[in-house]
């Protein structure tokens, strides 16, 4: 117990204080900082100010200009867009007037009110948008006060409906749009960690293996420490140095949010945050890390040079790229015979576990099964690889998955 607790420090130590992996941490904190501030980041360098935008109004309109006159009437807002009426100027003038900067746009108006038509000439599509509901409310505010309907029966007209999805089940739920998009973010942010998880960290436990055994490390740790007590020992040192970095990343993210002027309490219990879901996510996360991590420790007890730790890995990647592949395909049919059927292979059990737990198209009883699975597998993949990293360990020559294989099994054998 001793010897494995010095190797998973020194597994840690040796990670965590590599010039890569603080330069890769400081620049994703960073990132996240920037991110949740973006906004903010953005209107200091557009230099947006507070002050309201002004837009040009060239009204060649029928009916007296009553669409340009309720515009340029005078607004309390002081965030919504100011209309200026430009009388007895041609429209060249006046956009001529908008490209040297004196007004943000111009609206050029023509025919009646029934049948308006309103031009925008600027470059900024939020104050087109913006323009285009003033005029609109002002249409309908014009053409109902002409057909004598007060504020109550116009309020009536455009009461929403009273609406309702339903299950075809009895006793079920429909997941509301907030809790659905909820669900498709976590989905694809935990499917997408897990795939990262797989490249990152398996490259990296198969790389560790294969140093130590090209530069005969291998063989002075072999004589004093058990190769079982050192597979799990790394194992576990990398997953530690996995839980720092995620660590820091959890820190940028308060402090941007409290830069942000956010209340990140507020952030994780609102609906867009499936706080269950992410639950799964993270035991999905440590399970899928020891089936594929310990497939990963094995592979790189079976190469000899580091050179070939990326073609021994390959099996591994494409694995979680296939994973992957069916979480996004399957986002559309989660309950799907095909996505069902794939959900209890091992290797593609983490992802697609919380593709059918986020759309809501598994029992718990089958959640209970599936979790079985990963931990079942992740007992037998780590104890075959252990037996195999025992004599891999000490063996050198050319790559060869079958051959070294057999060889490493028969040499763990004989050191019993």
């Amino acid at each position: 117990m001793n010897n494995f607790g010095t190797i998973v420090s020194h597994t840690l130590s040796s990670k965590i204080r590599t010039k890569s992996f603080v330069i890769s941490t400081v620049f994703m904190m960073i990132l996240i900082i920037g991110l949740t501030n973006i906004t903010t980041i953005v209107d200091l360098f557009t230099g947006d100010d507070d002050s309201p935008t002004e837009v040009a109004v060239v009204d060649e309109s029928e009916d007296a200009g009553i669409i340009a006159q309720g515009l340029t009437a005078p607004n309390e807002s002081e965030d919504e867009t100011t209309f200026v009426l430009m009388d007895g100027q041609s429209l060249d003038n006046v956009i001529q007037e908008a490209e040297e900067g004196t007004y943000e746009g111009v609206v050029h108006l023509t025919g009646s009110t029934e049948d308006l038509q309103a031009s925008f000439y600027g470059d900024s599509t939020n104050t087109a948008m913006e323009v285009e509901q003033q005029i609109q409310r002002l249409k309908e505010g014009v053409l109902t006060s002409e057909l004598d309907i007060n504020e109550e029966q116009l309020a009536a007209v455009y009461q929403p409906i009273s609406f309702e999805q339903l299950s075809l089940e009895e006793g079920e739920t429909v997941e509301s749009e907030e809790e659905s998009a909820a669900s498709y973010f976590t989905v694809f942010a935990i499917t997408y960690i897990i795939f990262f998880i797989v490249i990152l960290f398996s490259t990296m436990i198969a790389t560790e293996v294969a140093t130590e055994k090209s530069s005969r490390v291998m063989e002075l740790l072999v004589s004093s420490v058990n190769p079982v007590v050192q597979m799990f020992g790394k194992l576990t040192g990398i997953a530690l140095s996995g839980v720092v970095n995620l660590v820091t990343l959890l820190v940028a993210f308060v402090i941007g949010m409290t830069i942000a002027g956010n209340n990140v309490t507020d952030f994780l219990s609102s609906d867009f945050i499936d706080l269950t879901l992410i639950g799964y996510g993270l035991l999905c996360v440590v399970l899928g890390y020891f089936i594929f991590g310990g497939v990963a420790a094995m592979l790189g007890a079976l190469v000899s040079r580091t050179e070939e730790v990326n073609q021994s890995v390959q099996p591994l990647i494409f694995l979680a790229l296939i994973g992957f592949f069916i979480v996004s395909f399957g986002q559309n049919a989660p309950d799907s015979t095909f996505v069902n059927v794939a959900s209890y292979i091992p290797f593609f059990t983490p992802q697609l576990l919380i593709l059918r737990v986020g759309a809501g198209s598994i029992a718990p009883v089958e959640i209970a099964i599936l979790i079985a699975i990963m931990v079942v597998s992740a007992i037998i993949i780590n104890v075959l690889a252990a037996r195999i990293y025992k004599g891999g360990v000490l063996m050198y020559g050319k790559l060869s998955f079958k051959k070294n294989i057999k060889q490493a099994l028969a040499m763990s054998k004989k050191e019993k």
